[in-house]
């Protein structure tokens, strides 16, 4: 396991489980076995313990750091002798491409919306904000997909901080997983929410020629860590558990169209290519090195099993 640096403190499953009582009543999370199932992502694992051992205690933080935050607006309001600010409480998840944060994001989304009915809790994700297929071929750039090249920063950047202004009705573009591209011409929209999750693997990277980073608009910021050769065989894990799916279904519109006329074996003998050719260098490269910046790293070890919990301490 990676050794946390000097300003993390480090909490194992049972003193994190700790944490929680004296602020969010565990009752509150209306969660059950097939919810939980809905909730997370394709091929994930995740089991009922770690929405109250783990999840429980990070939702009483994060109540605490959004209580402090709407403080902070206001004295800051009240200096300014200014309006206070609308814009939302916004998480960023970052972490490898696998390794589990979607899973971690809606989760989160659905716990604090059950512990707080009376707030909004909005979620996106940084796909959307991928330039399309026809423009990273055009740009030569294909293979580099997911690479920070291959964003629209400009347009990311200006959702987000159109976001944390508090403007209504903000816009995000609409990815599919099925087709591997972004979908034109459609958005989610968001009109103001209280709590603002966005994930992706470039949440806490610096955009190509400008020095603000998304992370520049985030209240928390949590990376969802794991051991290389493990978020390399849930990668692999979840490509044939989706090839036996498109099998299943065949969609000639699908990512897995061209896959599943191949043998199986050829076909994730592919997919081990590209973890080694883009995946894992861009985790290597661009990835990993962020992780130091999140607020609160996640760390899981086989199964997916949250082992440590990294909070920053300054």
């Amino acid at each position: 396991m990676a050794t946390a640096p000097l300003n993390f403190a480090v909490f194992n499953r049972e003193d994190w489980q700790k944490l929680a009582s004296q602020y969010v009543v565990p009752e509150k999370i209306d969660m059950t076995p097939q919810t939980l199932q809905n909730i997370k992502a394709y091929n994930d694992r995740i089991v009922m313990a770690d929405v109250f051992n783990i999840y429980g205690p990070l939702v009483t933080y994060i109540k605490l750091r959004y209580d402090q935050y709407r403080h902070d607006i206001a004295e800051r309001a009240a200096f300014l002798g200014r309006p206070a600010s609308r814009g939302p409480f916004i998480i960023g998840i970052a972490g490898s491409v696998a390794v589990g944060k979607s899973t971690t994001a809606r989760l989160l989304q659905y716990m604090l919306q059950s512990a707080f009915p009376e707030k909004e809790i909005a979620l996106t994700t940084t796909d959307g904000f991928l330039l399309s297929n026809d423009k990273l071929r055009a740009a030569g750039i294909f293979d580099r997909k997911g690479f920070p090249e291959s964003y629209n920063m400009v347009e990311l950047l200006s959702f987000m901080n159109a976001l944390k202004e508090g403007k209504n009705k903000v816009r995000s573009p609409k990815y599919s997983h099925e087709m591997s591209d972004v979908l034109e011409g459609e958005y989610d929209e968001f009109d103001n929410p209280d709590i603002f999750i966005i994930e992706g693997i470039n949440t806490l990277q610096s955009g190509a020629n400008t020095p603000v980073y998304v992370s520049d608009f985030f209240d928390l910021s949590i990376y969802v860590d794991a051991k290389t050769d493990l978020i390399e065989q849930w990668y692999v894990e979840r490509f044939r558990a989706l090839l036996t799916a498109a099998k299943e279904n065949p969609d000639n519109n699908s990512f897995f169209a061209e896959y599943i006329k191949i043998p199986v074996e050829e076909a994730v003998a592919s997919a081990v290519d590209v973890w080694h050719q883009v995946n894992l260098p861009n985790l290597n490269e661009y990835i990993l090195p962020t992780r130091e910046r999140a607020d609160l790293v996640l760390h899981k070890q086989a199964n997916h099993e949250i082992d440590t919990i990294w909070l920053r301490k300054f």
